[in-house]
């Protein structure tokens, strides 16, 4: 029996790059994370909040899941910066939101907090990887659409409010919001990697035959991560609204930013 043969009875055996499996192992410790307190005190668990659990608004179930799919699932490297790059967001949105109600934080948040921190730049060191070397191709107009839907949802729609606590109540809403607001904070990113998307696609558009091919795809990899983190940061909203069971209404904002950033993503695909 030769070694062909071997191959083909035993199957290909698959052994992951340092770095992916930094992303891999990053990944676990995010899905760890939100299984310990990421908040001293309070109704959700006893004796302390655990991050998957309610009173974190969406974010700790979010990068739970995220945590998950990058341990898991073999993604692309602009799909997995922008999980890594949108868990980390959400992550110190959350410290940023919690940290003026002078709220004691568990172990757990900061173990996220690094964990993301590391798959991003374990991701960041794929992109530099020549296996993993992207080669993508986009539809410009959807594109524009996705990365507009998700710019005019960051502040122009409403989005509901859950930084406040109260030791008494819990959590509670205090009405409609955009996503700009100090009390929710979310429609930064979302804002942010809308305007990079549009740029690419503005760009796309204009000068196709002018740029080189090498800034082409750096340019696709840019947009696709961005609808990524958009997805994951109004995803976590999405997620408290449907799933956690804060509102019984759905906020247009983080929809609107949700189906932008898929739009986005699903623009770009490998060619």
């Amino acid at each position: 029996m030769n070694d062909e043969e071997d191959v083909g009875m035993l199957g290909s055996l698959e052994i992951p790059s340092t770095n992916r499996l930094l992303v891999r192992l990053s990944g676990l410790v995010m899905a760890i994370s939100t299984l310990f307190s990421w908040l001293v005190g309070g109704p959700d668990s006893f004796p302390n909040i655990a991050g998957v659990g309610q009173s974190t608004f969406g974010v700790g179930l979010a990068v739970f899941l995220v945590g998950l799919l990058l341990l898991l699932k073999r993604m692309s490297v602009g799909v997995t910066l922008g999980a890594a790059l949108g868990a980390l967001g959400i992550t110190l949105i959350f410290v940023s939101l919690m940290r003026p109600n002078d709220i004691e934080f568990g172990v757990g948040v900061w173990i996220g907090m690094g964990a993301s921190a590391a798959a991003v730049v374990g991701a960041l060191l794929l992109a530099f990887e020549s296996d993993d070397d992207p080669n993508l191709e986009a539809q410009p107009m959807p594109l524009a659409l996705g990365a507009a839907l998700a710019v005019v949802a960051s502040f122009w729609l409403d989005w509901s409010s859950f930084a406040y606590f109260s030791p008494h109540i819990g959590f509670y809403d205090s009405g409609p919001r955009n996503g700009l607001e100090d009390d929710v904070l979310f429609g930064f990113p979302i804002l942010i990697v809308g305007v990079i998307a549009l740029v690419v696609a503005v760009e796309l558009m204009t000068n196709p035959p002018q740029i080189p091919e090498r800034r082409h795809q750096i340019l696709l990899l840019a947009a696709q991560a961005a609808g990524v983190i958009a997805i994951v940061t109004a995803g976590s909203n999405v997620l408290a609204m449907s799933v956690l069971g804060y509102t019984g209404v759905f906020s247009t904002g983080p929809l609107v930013a949700l189906v932008g950033g898929v739009i986005v993503t699903r623009s770009i695909k490998e060619a």
